[in-house]
């Protein structure tokens, strides 16, 4: 048999054609509810184009599923994190450097005052100053009796005598001393001299101050002048 183009064929397969590509686009609009699942997927097919605004929500993430390494830089801003929601218990030691903080995001509000040290300027310029004035940061004039005369002295807490004759062990007040200066006071006759260290005998241990009064090589209570250097 001849083929023969008639009207008829070419009705019928175009009839046939359009029946077929209009299931077929039918049923890719209309995928049932949960057929679609995680292996349908390319790699790649989602991308953050693709997602609709809000559309992952926190209760939608699996425990543990973000990670360091699925998070991109700068994604994570302040604006994004609620008060609050990082915990001193979430961050590493060590996590929060000085490259990682913005400029002046540690200000005096902020920081625990008790938790600074004197910074090594701070200390010389005191230092200085005190030299400057010629005024040590902590003085007196102690009797042989260990009585401190408040008018001749200043920052001294406590004065004590020791367990023996010509011992005392002084306490200041604010800091810890780092150095003293004893001259005994002279009374017109005897032959006096004095030592001064930090610590010393068990009933003066440091940061006390001990001092030690002589006449004529004999360790006596001798009244002394006294300076104390942090």
């Amino acid at each position: 048999m001849k083929p023969k183009l008639t009207y008829a064929n070419v009705t019928s397969t175009l009839a046939l054609f359009v029946a077929l590509t209009g299931t077929a686009a039918y049923a890719a609009t209309k995928i049932p509810d949960r057929s679609v699942g995680e292996f349908q997927l390319r790699p790649g097919a989602v991308t953050a184009e693709k997602i609709r605004k809000n559309a992952v929500t926190a209760p939608k993430i699996k425990a543990a599923a973000i990670k360091q390494g699925k998070i991109a830089n700068g994604a994570i801003t302040a604006a994004k994190m609620t008060e609050g929601s990082v915990a001193a218990a979430s961050i590493q030691g060590s996590a929060i450097s000085n490259g990682k903080l913005a400029p002046e995001a540690v200000t005096g509000d902020k920081a625990l005052e008790s938790t600074f040290s004197q910074v090594p300027s701070a200390a010389k310029a005191e230092f200085a100053a005190n030299a400057e004035s010629g005024n040590p940061p902590a003085f007196a004039h102690i009797s042989s009796e260990a009585t401190v005369d408040s008018s001749l002295s200043k920052s001294i807490a406590q004065v004590k005598e020791g367990s023996l004759g010509g011992i005392y062990c002084i306490s200041v007040a604010g800091f810890t001393p780092r150095g003293a200066q004893v001259t005994p006071r002279f009374t017109g006759e005897g032959d006096l001299t004095a030592y001064v260290r930090i610590g010393g005998t068990v009933d003066c241990a440091a940061p006390a101050v001990e001092v030690q009064t002589f006449d004529g090589g004999v360790r006596t209570k001798e009244p002394f002048y006294v300076m104390l250097y942090r």
